[in-house]
């Protein structure tokens, strides 16, 4: 596991940032835009219409954000599944993508943290929450139902939330 496992792919990845998130229209996204719904700018193959100009046009917002290899993990799962045909497919789409989302992030957190030098018990723990993560966010779309994935998804992430506020109190001695 390293930092390489963090790295989007747009090429690999059906805009899942430009579809299934909302936004509001402020000085970082140039319009509002509602959860499942395509960004205007979004172009059939997946690309936007205004990459190069996205910080002349208002949308900091769209290059601030990095969803760490969350679109093409989730791209690949459901990739040999008609979400876009079929509206209730393309919604688990979106929700795993979200998931994943946050997984990368826990995953980035965990493994920033190996740089802090931690007691042997704290690595170990630090190790075993990492690879709970990574079992989740790389494990087979067949691994349960999306609610099962959810559900220890959510364990997963509420143990290592715990785990980085415990590590705050070390670090700050």
């Amino acid at each position: 596991m390293s930092q390489d496992d963090l790295q989007a792919d747009c090429s690999r990845c059906v805009g899942l940032c430009c579809v299934a998130l909302s936004f509001d229209r402020s000085d970082r996204f140039g319009h509002d835009k509602i959860a499942g719904e395509p960004c205007y700018h979004l172009r059939s193959d997946f690309g936007c219409k205004i990459h190069a100009r996205r910080e002349e046009l208002g949308y900091e917002g769209c290059i601030a954000f990095d969803c760490l290899g969350a679109g093409q993990r989730a791209t690949a799962l459901f990739a040999e599944r008609d979400w876009r045909g079929d509206r209730s497919v393309a919604l688990q789409l979106y929700a795993r993508f979200s998931l994943l989302t946050k997984l990368q992030e826990m995953r980035q957190a965990l493994l920033t943290a190996a740089d802090l030098g931690l007691p042997a018990e704290l690595e170990a723990e630090r190790v075993a929450l990492l690879a709970r993560i990574v079992d989740i966010a790389d494990g087979d779309a067949a691994a349960g139902t999306e609610a099962e994935i959810g559900a220890r998804a959510d364990t997963a992430l509420t143990q290592s939330k715990a785990f980085l506020r415990r590590l705050a109190d070390v670090v700050s001695l």
